[in-house]
């Protein structure tokens, strides 16, 4: 047989399941930033194949990687969970498509290679 005391703690267990439940739904995990949206018209530092670079993906889809090794002109987007790139010229001449993941807020890890690291601004000196 319940008495009073019993139903007052079932009544208040019930009530904080209740308030739980809608502070769980009130606190959620934010949605990812696309990987296209951290790229476009961002500069990044690109470490790859023991290298550092610069690249700057423009929101036209032009992309451009400024390094040691030289400055090259391609194409960039993002297909899927894939980020392609195309170049006419240079180590990585031709189309090229890799698995991208964010590794951080504003952090990005092509294929097994290349992490790409977002600048908060840059400048670019010649």
């Amino acid at each position: 047989m319940r008495t009073s005391g019993t139903n007052k703690r079932s009544n208040l267990r019930a009530a904080l399941l209740i308030a739980l439940i809608g502070v769980g739904t009130l606190i959620q995990m934010p949605n990812p930033i696309s990987a296209e949206t951290i790229l476009k018209n961002g500069y990044f530092v690109g470490i790859g194949d023991g290298q550092r670079f610069d690249v700057h993906f423009s929101a036209d889809g032009a992309l451009f990687i400024y390094s040691d090794f030289g400055d090259f002109v391609g194409r960039w987007e993002v297909i899927g969970t894939n980020l392609c790139v195309e170049f006419d010229t240079g180590p990585r001449a031709g189309r090229n498509c890799e698995l991208i993941s964010q590794e951080g807020p504003m952090s990005l890890r092509v294929g097994d290679h290349l992490f790409l690291a977002k600048l908060t601004s840059a400048l670019r000196l010649s």
